[in-house]
């Protein structure tokens, strides 16, 4: 656990140096930019037709003309907007995850290799593709779960401790790999996530309770509904902080672990020759 509120600390020591802030605002930036044009461009080939659905809708299901049927016509078509505005949240967001995972950790690994191990050999056993593939099975994986797991919101909340977990899986699979890509050989890489598995999971579970606070308080509350654009902002902003802040913890942590390791597997080698001699 000792190693965890180190990581931890050198990586929010990490979050305030400029470096670090333009992994936080630029595949922020472009994931808005991408969804906005693809948004756009679904409301300008489907928009009339998605007009004339929801009026069908609202006609099939209108109840009659007094303030209570139309009040549930409005509620109705309030939360048919409001789950597409949820819903192109999400795709940002995953979207800021897969630029932030697959193209910044080479980045943030080296910010933190330069600060705290500059004599960490780099052996490079992983590639970019092995990233890819992994971020990628694992943002479905995360997708598929948080999306099956939200009707548990009805059980006592029950979802959240679902979705909680579900995230904290999600960081220890990604970013334990990133944070291992440039540095480490397959064996080492295999070795240190099954060694190190429980704390992995359990830095992961602390990163995401961390950043769980702030963005239930702002969705929650009428402000986050009624201001949908700037909460939507708002909540790309922070998942990219809490992202890069996550890859920051993984590559401080992982990177020492692997420090520690090579030291052992060297004292192990040294006494091994002292012994044949």
């Amino acid at each position: 656990m000792d190693k965890v509120i180190q990581a931890l600390s050198r990586a929010a020591l990490m979050m305030f140096t400029p470096r670090v802030w333009g992994l936080v605002w630029r595949p922020a930036l472009l994931a808005l930019l991408v969804w906005a044009l693809i948004g756009g461009g679904m409301w300008w080939g489907f928009g009339e037709d998605l007009f004339a659905w929801l009026t069908a809708t609202q006609n099939r299901w209108a109840l009659g003309d007094s303030w209570t049927a139309q009040a549930l016509n409005w509620a109705m078509q309030g939360g048919f907007w409001l789950g597409i505005g949820l819903l192109w949240i999400l795709m940002v967001v995953l979207s800021s995850m897969l630029l932030i995972s697959v193209f910044g950790m080479s980045h943030i690994n080296r910010a933190v290799a330069e600060r705290f191990f500059p004599t960490l050999e780099v052996k490079g056993g992983l590639t970019t593709w092995h990233s890819i593939k992994n971020t990628t099975a694992w943002t479905f994986w995360f997708a598929f779960f948080w999306i099956i797991s939200t009707p548990a919101y009805l059980l006592a909340g029950l979802g959240a401790v679902i979705q909680t977990g579900v995230m904290a899986r999600y960081n220890q699979k990604v970013f334990a790999l990133d944070a291992l890509a440039e540095h480490a050989d397959a064996h080492e890489y295999a070795v240190i996530t099954q060694e190190r598995n429980g704390a992995l999971f359990v830095l992961g579970l602390v990163i995401t309770l961390m950043g769980a606070l702030p963005t239930f308080v702002w969705m929650g509350s009428i402000i986050g509904v009624v201001l949908l654009p700037l909460t939507a902002v708002f909540s790309v902003l922070t998942f990219t902080a809490l992202f890069t802040f996550c890859g920051l913890a993984y590559s401080c942590y992982c990177l020492q672990a692997l420090h520690d390791y090579r030291a052992v597997q060297h004292e192990l080698l040294l006494q091994s020759v002292l012994k044949d001699n």
